[in-house]
C-alpha cells in the first residue's frame, strides 16, 4: 500500500492511486494524536520546534498504547468481540484519570460514572476487581459503550465522550462539513458541576513513578516468589515488558487473600495482567489520594495534609476533610518525615511500603483503613528501616523488608538476638550515627518525630533539610577543645551528640560559627520554643547551653548524645538497651 503513494518519476505519468484508495488508506491506517499544550505556550515557536525535531512520546504513553494493543489483539476465546471497545475505553479512562497526580482520581470520570464508582459522597471505591469495574462502567450509560467499534472514530473521541462533551466528529465528517462548525472541547454538559479543575494539592511523585509503585505491589501480591521491581522510571518500559506484556517469569499463582482485591487467573497471560493492572492502578491511586500526604498549594506555607474528598449533598460541589477522625496529625508527621528524607520521585521505598499495606488492608467502606492500625504499621516500617537498614552491619534491601517480613514485631525482636550482646548492639547503633557513617538522614527525622510525639511543638513541621551540621564546628581555627583528638576514631566532634540536620542555606550561613553564636542567631526567632525551627534535636542542643554559663564542651555533647540515643532506643522498642 505504501508504494502506491510514491510520486511517479515522470511528471507526465498518471498516479496509480485512486482517490478512493487514498481515502480508504487515510481513514483506516492513519492515526491522529491530539497533544494539549499549556495556555502560555508560544504556538509558533512550538510548531517550529516540533516540525524540526518531533515530539517524543512519554514512556507512560507508550505503555498505555501497548496495553491497548493487547486488548485489540486478543482473540474471541479470551475476550468477547462486543467487550473489546468497552474494555479499551475503560483502560483509557482509568489511565487518564490516574495520570493527573495533583488531582483526586474521582475527578477523572464523568459525574454519572463517578458516583457509581466511588459512592454518592465519593469516599469509597466500590468495585473489588476488574470484572466488577467493567460491569459498572458498561452499566453507566457511557456513550462510548454504545458506540460501535468503527475505525473512523479516533480514540480521542473517547476522552471527549466520557467527560460528557458533545461527541467529536470523525475526520471524515470534519472534512465533509468544510470546518463550518469545529467542535469546542470546552463546551461540556457538566459545566456547572464541580470538576476539580483547581489543583489544590501537589503530589509526592509523578505518574511514571507511580506506575512502578502500582506494578510492584500487584506483582508481589500475585507471586509467592516475591519479585523486586526497581522504583526507577528509567526502567519503566522494561518492567512493564517483563511483568505485563511478557509475564512468563511469574509462576501461576492464585492469591487467596480476598482483602487484597487483586485477583489472578490460574493462567497468567498478557490479557489477564493488563486487566489486573488496570484495577490495581485505580485502587492504588484512590488509596494514594486519600491516605498519603500532599502539599496544599492553596496554603501560603504549603502545609502537609492528609485529606479525603467528600461531595456535598447537592452533588455539585465538594470539599476536603481529614482522612481520619483520630491520629491524622501523627500520620502526617511520620509520612512527611519519610518524604523529606527521600525527596526525589524515584526510590521512595517508604511510600511503596505504605501503599502495599493500604492496598492489602483497604476495606471497601466509608472508613477504608483503621487509623490506629495504619499508624502502628507506619511506625513498624520506620523501626524496621532503622534497625534492618540504617543501623546495622548487614543491611537488608528494602524489598526484603517490605515484602518478605511476615511479622514486623518478630523482626524487631530477632534484631536483638543477631549474635549481638547488649554492649555490642549499643556500639553498633552509635557507630552508624556518627558523621560519615550515616546512611540516610531519616535517622535525624525519626528522632525529631519521637521528640515531637513526646513534646509540645505545635509549629514544627518537616521541611527539606539535608545538611548534616556540626554544632561545634569541625573547621574551627585555634580549636582548644578538639585540638588533640579531632581526627580520632571516637572523637566526640563527629558523634551524634554534636550533629543536627539543617537546610543547605542555613548551613552556609552558620556552619563555621561557634555554638553560642548559633544560639543567638536562632534565638532571634520568637517561635523557636514552639517548634518553628529546622530541627527539634537542634532545639534540644540550644536548650543545653542557652542562658547557662557552660560552653558546648565534650561533657555536654556526651550528655546530649546519651539523652537523644535513649529516646531513639525507646522509639525502636529497645528500651532495655539504654545508654548511661
Amino acid at each position: 500500500m505504501e508504494s502506491k503513494f510514491i510520486s511517479p518519476n515522470n511528471d507526465n505519468q498518471q498516479p496509480t492511486t485512486t482517490l478512493q484508495e487514498f481515502c480508504d488508506y487515510l481513514f483506516q491506517y492513519v492515526q491522529i494524536a491530539r497533544v494539549p499544550v499549556p495556555d502560555e505556550t508560544d504556538l509558533n515557536h512550538y510548531f517550529e520546534v516540533m516540525n524540526n525535531r518531533g515530539e517524543q512520546l512519554e514512556k507512560h504513553e507508550i505503555i498505555k498504547a501497548r496495553l491497548l494493543s493487547v486488548i485489540e489483539k486478543a482473540n474471541e476465546s479470551e475476550i468477547a468481540l462486543a467487550d473489546k471497545q468497552p474494555v479499551k475505553a475503560l483502560i483509557h479512562d482509568v489511565w487518564e484519570a490516574c495520570a493527573n497526580m495533583n488531582k483526586y482520581v474521582q475527578y477523572g470520570f464523568n459525574t454519572t460514572l463517578r458516583f457509581k464508582l466511588f459512592s454518592e459522597n465519593l469516599t469509597l471505591l466500590r468495585p473489588k476487581d476488574f470484572d466488577e469495574l467493567l460491569r459498572i462502567y458498561k452499566d453507566s450509560d457511557n456513550p462510548n459503550n454504545s458506540q460501535p467499534d468503527n475505525e473512523q472514530y479516533s480514540d480521542c473521541n473517547n476522552d471527549a465522550q466520557n467527560n460528557k462533551l458533545k461527541p467529536l466528529p470523525s475526520l471524515f465528517h470534519i472534512l465533509e462539513n468544510g470546518f463550518a462548525s469545529p467542535p469546542n472541547p470546552s463546551n461540556t454538559a457538566d459545566k456547572e458541576e464541580d470538576d476539580g479543575n483547581s489543583e489544590t494539592y501537589y503530589s509526592l511523585v509523578n505518574f511514571s513513578s507511580f506506575l512502578l509503585h502500582a506494578l510492584r505491589i500487584m506483582v508481589n501480591v500475585q507471586s509467592s516468589y516475591k519479585k523486586d521491581i526497581a522504583l526507577d522510571d528509567k526502567q519503566l518500559l522494561t518492567q512493564f515488558e517483563t511483568f505485563i506484556l511478557k509475564p512468563s517469569n511469574l509462576e501461576n499463582a492464585h492469591t487467596s487473600n480476598t482483602e487484597q482485591s487483586i485477583e489472578t487467573n490460574n493462567q497468567i497471560t498478557p490479557l489477564s495482567q493488563v486487566k489486573t493492572f488496570i484495577y490495581s492502578l485505580l485502587k492504588s491511586k484512590f488509596i494514594f489520594d486519600h491516605f498519603i500526604i500532599k502539599r496544599n498549594t492553596q496554603d501560603s506555607k504549603g502545609q502537609w495534609t492528609l485529606n479525603k474528598l467528600i461531595k456535598n449533598e447537592d452533588k455539585k460541589n465538594s470539599y476536603y476533610k481529614n482522612s481520619f477522625e483520630t491520629d491524622t496529625d501523627k500520620l502526617v508527621m511520620l509520612q512527611s518525615a519519610f518524604h523529606v528524607s527521600t525527596p526525589t520521585t524515584n526510590y521512595k521505598h517508604w511510600l511503596n511500603a505504605v501503599l502495599y499495606y493500604a492496598c492489602k488492608h483497604y476495606k471497601h467502606d466509608e472508613m477504608g483503613l483503621n487509623s490506629v492500625a495504619y499508624l502502628d504499621h507506619l511506625e513498624e516500617i520506620a523501626r524496621a528501616f532503622m534497625l534492618k537498614r540504617y543501623l546495622t552491619d548487614e543491611p537488608d534491601d528494602y524489598h526484603k523488608i517490605i515484602y518478605q517480613t511476615s511479622d514486623f514485631n518478630k523482626l524487631l525482636t530477632e534484631h536483638t538476638h543477631d549474635n549481638l550482646s547488649t554492649d555490642n548492639l549499643r556500639i553498633q547503633i552509635k557507630q552508624y550515627l556518627r558523621y560519615g557513617n550515616i546512611r540516610n538522614i531519616f535517622v535525624f527525622n525519626y528522632l525529631d518525630y519521637l521528640l515531637w510525639l513526646n513534646g509540645n511543638y505545635p509549629k514544627f513541621t518537616f521541611t527539606a533539610r539535608s545538611s548534616v551540621e556540626h554544632f561545634y564546628p569541625q573547621n574551627k581555627r585555634n580549636d582548644s577543645i578538639f585540638l588533640e583528638d579531632k581526627d580520632a576514631k571516637d572523637s566526640l566532634l563527629h558523634s551524634f551528640g554534636n550533629l543536627c540536620l539543617i537546610s543547605h542555606s542555613l548551613n552556609s550561613r552558620v556552619s563555621n560559627d561557634m555554638p553560642d553564636v548559633k544560639v543567638k542567631y536562632f534565638s532571634q526567632n520568637g517561635n523557636m520554643q514552639s517548634g518553628q525551627i529546622d530541627s527539634l534535636k537542634l532545639l534540644k542542643m540550644i536548650d543545653c547551653i542557652q542562658g547557662k554559663p557552660d560552653a558546648w564542651d565534650k561533657k555536654i555533647i556526651a550528655q546530649h548524645e546519651t539523652e537523644m540515643l535513649n529516646i531513639m532506643l525507646q522509639g525502636l522498642n529497645l528500651a532495655g538497651v539504654s545508654y548511661e
